[in-house]
């Protein structure tokens, strides 16, 4: 009785936490069967056969990871004593044929020989660009101060947007809205705003998850 006793009070003291929670497709299914793997010492791995994991882990910083075919995700999660929840959304494995296809396209000769060629699509986009920076100037210097104002102030919008993407990108194309928040000096109405129009656009999508917002380039 007493070797008992003494089991389950170095249990309690090595694995002081738990972790568990649902695994999720990308279409926000129960994703069942999916492997899930945490870097605990040592690792540990289970096959979420009803969608659902759990893990006994000592308090610290671990990465979590789930895949199911075409189908995987990752995550850094801090635990700390007790139990927490974590649910998990399988994302699309990029698809590497398309990929190698666009490797073994022939390079673009950007090369231009007026009698010979005609021009290549990148000569013919710049012509296109220059001739709507020059409509732009000519429409600016003839519109009034308060309509350029207005103007400049869509181009900034715009100029917030893309940062907005490039971060998402930066972050393998899916961040929690809070960390959006914490990059830009922004109120949380505005980011809600943002992220509002580039999920109108259909360059994001937006992912209720607990009491917070998952944003997932499309």
């Amino acid at each position: 009785m007493r070797w008992l006793i003494l089991l389950v009070l170095v249990s309690a003291a090595v694995y002081g936490a738990e972790i568990y929670g649902t695994v999720y497709d990308f279409g926000l299914n129960k994703a069942y069967n999916a492997v899930v793997e945490i870097n605990s010492t040592p690792s540990q791995k289970i096959v979420a056969k009803a969608g659902t994991y759990e893990f006994s882990v000592p308090p610290g910083v671990y990465l979590i990871s789930a895949d199911k075919g075409e189908e995987f995700t990752e995550e850094v999660i801090e635990i700390k004593e007790g139990r927490f929840v974590r649910d998990l959304i399988l994302l699309p494995y990029l698809n590497e044929d398309l990929l190698e296809d666009s490797e073994e396209l022939p390079p673009i000769d950007e090369t231009l020989d007026i009698i010979t060629q005609k021009p290549t699509y990148q000569w013919v986009l710049w012509l296109i660009v220059f001739a709507v920076l020059a409509y732009v100037v000519k429409k600016v210097s003839k519109t009034p101060a308060k309509i350029v104002e207005r103007k400049i102030k869509e181009i900034v919008v715009s100029d917030d947007l893309e940062k907005l993407i490039k971060f998402i990108d930066k972050h393998n194309g899916r961040v929690l809205q809070k960390d959006l928040r914490k990059e830009f000096p922004y109120s949380e109405a505005k980011i809600s705003l943002m992220v509002d129009e580039l999920e109108a656009k259909g360059i994001v999508k937006r992912v209720k998850k607990g009491r917070g917002n998952i944003i997932i380039k499309v």
